[in-house]
């Protein structure tokens, strides 16, 4: 059993136990500047219950401090495995794609830390058990729910057929595409996703700004910083810039169809100078 098919044998067990709750949504292609993007309307999302948050112990790496964390301890229906003594993966409670898993640090460590080689052996874990997207929301601003460390893997075709920016980023590293954005963003073509290679890879694209969106699969890792978590009521986090964009009313999905997706991605990201 590979990890996705074990990631879907434990999402079965969870639904049927009630502890995991998919968001209802319909998804159509809205292509701009060569992108397709998929663009979800999820009406429910307005709905959405709150985890419950449980009394995070005092975190060893700042003694001193309390914080309430959802995934201290991780939902014991939603464990996928263990993947180290530093990470667990476990599914994300309310999931809109059918796959859906998040890698949360053992520990309490804020989002917003600097990430190390110990976050980089997670992720690398997973895109060789499971040929994913991985990505991370660096702070509230870019769409971080949680202030608890998690980076979180999605399968490449997003449930639709297609990662969207895949072919961009390929064409970027063929040369044959200028940029991939008309807005700041830093990319790296990766020779491997060992855990070395990765923390190399992000020393190298790590903006001394914070917030930021990070994006990494077994071939390229993306960064993109953040001004703004979202532009009007429509929220914008990692997957945007992986081309998948999230709506909950029609009027919503209007404005994206008339806007456009990379202009609505402008609205919260940094400007060129």
């Amino acid at each position: 059993m590979n990890l996705w098919q074990e990631m879907a044998a434990v999402a079965q067990a969870a639904s049927s136990k009630g502890a995991l709750h998919s968001i209802e949504n319909t998804a159509e292609i809205i292509t701009d500047d060569g992108i397709d993007f998929v663009v979800r309307l999820a009406p429910g999302l307005a709905a959405k219950p709150q985890p419950l948050k449980q009394a995070e112990p005092v975190s060893k790496s700042k003694p001193g401090t309390a914080k309430q964390s959802p995934f201290l301890p991780p939902e014991k229906d939603l464990l996928v495995c263990q993947v180290n003594d530093a990470y667990s993966l476990v599914l994300n409670k309310f999931n809109v794609l059918e796959t859906h898993a998040l890698l949360t640090t053992t520990d309490f460590v804020e989002q917003t830390d600097l990430l190390t080689l110990a976050d980089f052996i997670a992720v690398s874990w997973a895109l060789g058990e499971a040929d994913g997207l991985v990505f991370y929301n660096g702070g509230k601003t870019a769409g971080a729910s949680q202030p608890h460390r998690h980076f979180q893997l999605v399968p490449k075709n997003l449930g639709y057929g297609v990662l969207p920016i895949e072919t961009a980023v390929q064409q970027w590293h063929e040369g044959r595409r200028k940029q991939l954005f008309p807005f700041v963003y830093r990319a790296y073509w990766l020779t491997d996703y060992r855990p070395e290679t990765l923390l190399e890879a992000w020393r190298k694209l790590e903006f001394q700004c914070q917030p930021f969106n990070l994006l990494i699969t077994r071939n390229w890792m993306l960064v993109v910083p953040r001004r703004a978590e979202s532009a009007g009521s429509i929220s914008v986090n990692s997957l945007g810039y992986a081309g998948a964009l999230l709506v909950k009313t029609e009027p919503e999905l209007n404005r994206l169809k008339q806007q456009g997706p990379l202009a609505l991605l402008a609205e919260v990201s940094q400007p060129l100078s």
